[in-house]
Protein backbone atom coordinates (compact mmCIF):
# COMPACT_ATOMS: atom_id res chain seq x y z
CA UNK A 1 0.00 0.00 0.00
CA UNK A 2 1.16 3.41 -0.89
CA UNK A 3 0.64 5.96 1.87
CA UNK A 4 1.82 9.59 2.70
CA UNK A 5 5.18 8.77 3.97
CA UNK A 6 6.28 7.11 0.68
CA UNK A 7 6.48 10.30 -0.25
CA UNK A 8 9.20 13.48 0.26
CA UNK A 9 7.78 16.82 0.76
CA UNK A 10 9.73 20.29 -0.29
CA UNK A 11 8.24 23.49 1.02
CA UNK A 12 8.09 26.24 -1.48
CA UNK A 13 8.69 24.58 -4.04
CA UNK A 14 8.26 24.80 -7.33
CA UNK A 15 7.36 28.94 -5.49
CA UNK A 16 6.77 30.13 -2.25
CA UNK A 17 3.72 28.76 -0.96
CA UNK A 18 3.26 25.08 -3.05
CA UNK A 19 4.48 22.28 -0.57
CA UNK A 20 5.65 19.36 -3.38
CA UNK A 21 5.36 15.94 -2.91
CA UNK A 22 8.08 14.15 -4.63
CA UNK A 23 7.72 10.97 -5.94
CA UNK A 24 11.20 10.00 -6.06
CA UNK A 25 11.01 7.47 -3.01
CA UNK A 26 8.30 4.99 -4.67
CA UNK A 27 10.28 5.03 -8.05
CA UNK A 28 13.78 4.20 -6.15
CA UNK A 29 11.90 1.28 -4.92
CA UNK A 30 10.82 -1.44 -7.02
CA UNK A 31 8.52 -2.97 -4.79
CA UNK A 32 6.73 0.56 -3.92
CA UNK A 33 6.97 1.64 -8.01
CA UNK A 34 4.82 -1.97 -8.48
CA UNK A 35 2.98 -1.47 -5.69
CA UNK A 36 1.75 1.87 -7.36
CA UNK A 37 1.44 0.86 -10.70
CA UNK A 38 -1.36 -1.67 -8.96
CA UNK A 39 -3.43 0.95 -7.32
CA UNK A 40 -3.47 3.08 -10.65
CA UNK A 41 -5.10 0.26 -12.49
CA UNK A 42 -8.93 1.04 -13.61
CA UNK A 43 -11.80 -0.29 -12.44
CA UNK A 44 -13.45 0.04 -15.30
CA UNK A 45 -12.30 -1.25 -18.73
CA UNK A 46 -10.27 0.75 -20.95
CA UNK A 47 -9.34 0.65 -24.45
CA UNK A 48 -6.07 3.14 -24.07
CA UNK A 49 -4.50 4.68 -21.35
CA UNK A 50 -3.21 8.34 -21.35
CA UNK A 51 -0.14 9.46 -19.83
CA UNK A 52 0.14 13.58 -18.75
CA UNK A 53 3.41 15.35 -19.19
CA UNK A 54 5.93 14.79 -17.32
CA UNK A 55 5.52 12.05 -14.29
CA UNK A 56 1.89 10.54 -15.46
CA UNK A 57 4.76 8.99 -18.53
CA UNK A 58 6.32 7.03 -16.08
CA UNK A 59 3.44 4.88 -14.57
CA UNK A 60 0.79 4.98 -18.06
CA UNK A 61 3.09 2.38 -19.89
CA UNK A 62 3.55 0.52 -17.10
CA UNK A 63 -0.15 0.20 -16.44
CA UNK A 64 -0.75 0.05 -20.53
CA UNK A 65 1.14 -2.95 -20.52
CA UNK A 66 -0.59 -4.86 -17.98
CA UNK A 67 -3.91 -4.01 -19.34
CA UNK A 68 -2.51 -4.82 -22.69
CA UNK A 69 -3.86 -1.80 -24.47
CA UNK A 70 -2.04 1.02 -26.44
CA UNK A 71 -0.76 4.17 -24.41
CA UNK A 72 -1.49 8.02 -25.75
CA UNK A 73 0.65 10.75 -24.59
CA UNK A 74 -0.79 14.49 -23.23
CA UNK A 75 2.15 16.71 -24.20
CA UNK A 76 3.29 20.20 -23.14
CA UNK A 77 3.05 22.41 -26.55
CA UNK A 78 6.08 22.30 -28.66
CA UNK A 79 6.47 18.77 -28.15
CA UNK A 80 4.60 16.67 -30.37
CA UNK A 81 4.47 17.33 -34.19
CA UNK A 82 1.50 16.37 -36.19
CA UNK A 83 -2.16 17.07 -36.18
CA UNK A 84 -2.51 18.04 -32.29
CA UNK A 85 -5.62 19.16 -30.24
CA UNK A 86 -4.74 21.82 -28.03
CA UNK A 87 -5.77 23.22 -24.65
CA UNK A 88 -4.64 25.85 -21.84
CA UNK A 89 -4.81 24.89 -18.17
CA UNK A 90 -4.68 26.93 -14.96
CA UNK A 91 -2.80 25.18 -12.29
CA UNK A 92 -1.42 25.49 -8.94
CA UNK A 93 0.92 27.46 -9.63
CA UNK A 94 0.77 29.34 -13.24
CA UNK A 95 -0.44 27.74 -16.71
CA UNK A 96 0.76 25.43 -18.99
CA UNK A 97 -0.37 24.47 -22.93
CA UNK A 98 -1.30 21.44 -23.39
CA UNK A 99 -1.52 19.17 -26.91
CA UNK A 100 -2.43 15.72 -27.59
CA UNK A 101 -2.87 13.62 -31.33
CA UNK A 102 -6.56 12.60 -31.68
CA UNK A 103 -5.49 9.59 -33.69
CA UNK A 104 -6.93 6.25 -31.99
CA UNK A 105 -9.25 8.27 -29.53
CA UNK A 106 -12.43 8.01 -30.92
CA UNK A 107 -15.00 5.91 -29.44
CA UNK A 108 -11.70 4.80 -27.10
CA UNK A 109 -12.20 4.14 -22.92
CA UNK A 110 -9.70 6.38 -21.39
CA UNK A 111 -7.91 6.10 -18.34
CA UNK A 112 -5.82 9.54 -18.05
CA UNK A 113 -2.76 8.86 -15.32
CA UNK A 114 -1.05 11.71 -13.69
CA UNK A 115 1.03 11.86 -10.71
CA UNK A 116 -1.28 14.60 -8.51
CA UNK A 117 -4.36 15.96 -8.81
CA UNK A 118 -4.16 19.73 -6.97
CA UNK A 119 -6.90 22.10 -8.73
CA UNK A 120 -7.81 20.11 -11.47
CA UNK A 121 -7.00 22.60 -14.47
CA UNK A 122 -5.01 20.12 -16.21
CA UNK A 123 -7.52 17.02 -15.76
CA UNK A 124 -9.81 18.90 -17.19
CA UNK A 125 -7.89 20.36 -19.70
CA UNK A 126 -7.08 16.72 -20.77
CA UNK A 127 -10.53 16.06 -20.27
CA UNK A 128 -11.72 18.25 -22.92
CA UNK A 129 -9.34 17.18 -25.55
CA UNK A 130 -10.37 13.87 -25.33
CA UNK A 131 -13.83 14.35 -25.62
CA UNK A 132 -13.30 16.96 -28.91
CA UNK A 133 -11.28 13.56 -29.98
CA UNK A 134 -14.65 11.41 -29.46
CA UNK A 135 -13.79 9.42 -26.78
CA UNK A 136 -16.79 7.33 -25.46
CA UNK A 137 -15.33 7.41 -21.55
CA UNK A 138 -13.03 9.51 -19.59
CA UNK A 139 -11.21 8.14 -16.21
CA UNK A 140 -8.92 9.19 -14.20
CA UNK A 141 -6.20 8.01 -11.81
CA UNK A 142 -3.38 9.99 -9.98
CA UNK A 143 -1.02 8.44 -7.27
CA UNK A 144 -1.85 11.70 -4.81
CA UNK A 145 -4.80 14.34 -4.32
CA UNK A 146 -4.62 17.11 -2.48
CA UNK A 147 -8.45 17.46 -1.47
CA UNK A 148 -7.87 21.07 -0.11
CA UNK A 149 -7.47 22.46 -3.72
CA UNK A 150 -10.40 20.96 -4.61
CA UNK A 151 -9.24 19.61 -8.32
CA UNK A 152 -12.00 16.71 -8.38
CA UNK A 153 -14.97 19.24 -8.44
CA UNK A 154 -13.17 20.50 -11.79
CA UNK A 155 -13.76 16.73 -13.11
CA UNK A 156 -17.51 16.23 -12.40
CA UNK A 157 -18.57 13.55 -14.75
CA UNK A 158 -15.39 11.49 -14.39
CA UNK A 159 -14.58 8.65 -12.46
CA UNK A 160 -11.65 9.94 -10.28
CA UNK A 161 -9.33 7.26 -8.30
CA UNK A 162 -6.67 8.61 -5.98
CA UNK A 163 -4.41 5.78 -4.59
CA UNK A 164 -3.37 8.96 -1.59
CA UNK A 165 -5.57 11.30 -0.49
CA UNK A 166 -3.86 14.24 1.44
CA UNK A 167 -7.10 16.10 3.49
CA UNK A 168 -7.71 19.83 3.56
Amino acid sequence: MITLADFDTYPDFPVPGILFYDISPILADPARFATACAALMPARPVDLVVGVDARGFIFAPVVAQRLDVGMSMVRKKGKMPGELLESSAAIEYGASDLVLSPAGIERKRILVIDDVLATGGTARAVAEMLERAGASDVQFAFLLELEGLRGRDALAGHDVHSVVRVPA
